[in-house]
């Protein structure tokens, strides 16, 4: 393993800092146009992903994100009516299992606010990467990344 010298240090805390003003520009972009932030839009992008009746910790794991950060997150979502919590229904027997869906209000939001965000990610990130850069980047990022359920305990 080599030893974490100036440059790999300074490595890291660069790419936190593009990471994190990156994603400023994107939640620009998405709050601009739909007031509704990009932590938000991440939440219902992934439930979309994941489909139908999905449980909190899968989005979490999904979304790499910590547990308490991503009810609160849930809570203002559903204040909003674009999703809702229920009972799993394969599991009527486990009033634990809760689930979460996207309304209809929530799966359209989520349509339209995707253009956005689509439109936002290729304006500041993607516009300036090759398919060989994209490759590289999707490789550096499995090697780095950690498990999804390690990062959302």
């Amino acid at each position: 393993m080599a030893r974490l010298d100036e440059t790999r240090l300074s490595t890291w805390r660069e790419l936190q800092s593009v990471t994190a003003q990156l994603e400023r520009l994107i939640d620009t972009a998405v709050t601009r146009e739909w007031q509704v932030p990009l932590g938000s839009f991440d939440v219902l992008a992934a439930l979309a992903r994941l489909g139908a009746h999905v449980q909190p910790s899968d989005v979490a794991d999904e979304l790499r994100m910590v547990r308490s950060t991503l009810t609160r997150r849930i809570d203002r979502l559903e204040e909003e009516g674009w999703i809702s919590r229920g009972a799993r229904p394969d599991l009527t027997y486990d009033h634990c299992a809760t689930v979460i869906v996207l309304t209809p209000r929530g799966r359209a939001l989520w349509r339209a606010m995707n253009v956005t965000y689509r439109r936002a990610v290729q304006a500041h990130v993607m516009y300036q990467l090759c398919d060989d850069d994209v490759a590289t980047l999707r490789q550096l990022s499995a090697v780095v990344a950690p498990e999804r359920s390690a990062s959302t305990s």
